[in-house]
């Protein structure tokens, strides 16, 4: 904020910047970490149990794809299990090898996307949680899954809970408006869902200097036939779709629990 006296009047001219949101920025990742952030140990040790336990899984060599700042990646390698991590997003991958190092835990984790994968039949288990995939071309997506098809043995397990827009039943077009205030910012998050697409503005104002961030972002809402026609379009024909991780039956209006092999 620049504050400046001309002619006896008193002008405060605030700076405004303007940001395309995507996963690859800082800038992306920064607002994602202070408008949204990820969930502490003790939710995330809640969140792999609940996963073992849905799929009855025990120690083995895994990958986990958007890997994020490895909150669930170094606790399945804490258990004994041989991980893999890999995000394209290069602050919260540094903050993940730094808590590895921290934990003595040898994780190998690589900036890249699931498209980027060149193993063929390595692991037994993919993990993809919150995995928002509204971001991806049509042609980038379907090389998305098959590559993570094919760096499964025959029988692994591939495992996503979705995150991002849901086209229901019940919902085919909405808004949402809602203001949020923290200690040093106002944030107003701005959201719609129009001819499948969702339309996002996150702004953010400081506090000290009253300088304007607003973030915009674009991305595909999927039903849940779109993402099973997706997951058998990359290989997958044996796939249970639950609403929850209560193995609540998934609906048209309550979905994101993926539960695919590789046969």
């Amino acid at each position: 904020m620049d504050i400046r006296n001309t002619g006896g009047i008193r002008y405060i001219i605030m700076k405004r910047e303007i940001f395309e949101w995507s996963w690859e920025s800082e800038a992306g990742q920064d607002s994602f970490s202070r408008c949204v952030g990820f969930k502490d140990e003790k939710a995330s040790r809640a969140e792999v149990l609940q996963i073992e336990s849905l799929l009855r899984l025990t120690p083995c060599r895994m990958i986990d794809i958007g890997c994020g700042n490895g909150r669930q990646t170094l606790i399945f390698a804490e258990k004994g299990y041989t991980v893999t991590g890999i995000d394209i997003a290069s602050r919260f991958l540094e903050t993940a090898k730094q808590n590895a190092n921290k934990m003595h835990l040898a994780v190998d984790f690589q900036q890249k996307r699931a498209s980027e994968l060149t193993q063929k039949d390595v692991f037994d288990f993919a993990l993809a949680y919150n995995h928002n995939i509204g971001f991806l071309s049509d042609k980038e997506r379907l090389l998305h899954f098959r590559k993570i098809y094919a760096c499964l043995h025959d029988g692994g397990i591939f495992f996503m809970k979705t995150a991002g827009p849901q086209i229901t039943e019940n919902a085919q077009n909405y808004t949402l408006r809602d203001w949020n205030e923290t200690e040093k910012e106002f944030i107003l998050v701005d959201k719609k869902i129009e001819n499948g697409y969702r339309y996002e503005k996150c702004i953010t104002i400081d506090k000290d200097s009253g300088d304007i961030k607003e973030y915009r972002e674009k991305q595909r809402a999927f039903s849940l036939q779109e993402i099973i026609n997706i997951l058998q379009g990359a290989g997958f024909q044996k796939i249970t779709c639950y609403a929850d991780f209560e193995r609540a039956p998934a609906d048209v209006n309550h979905f994101g629990i993926f539960i695919c092999q590789k046969s």
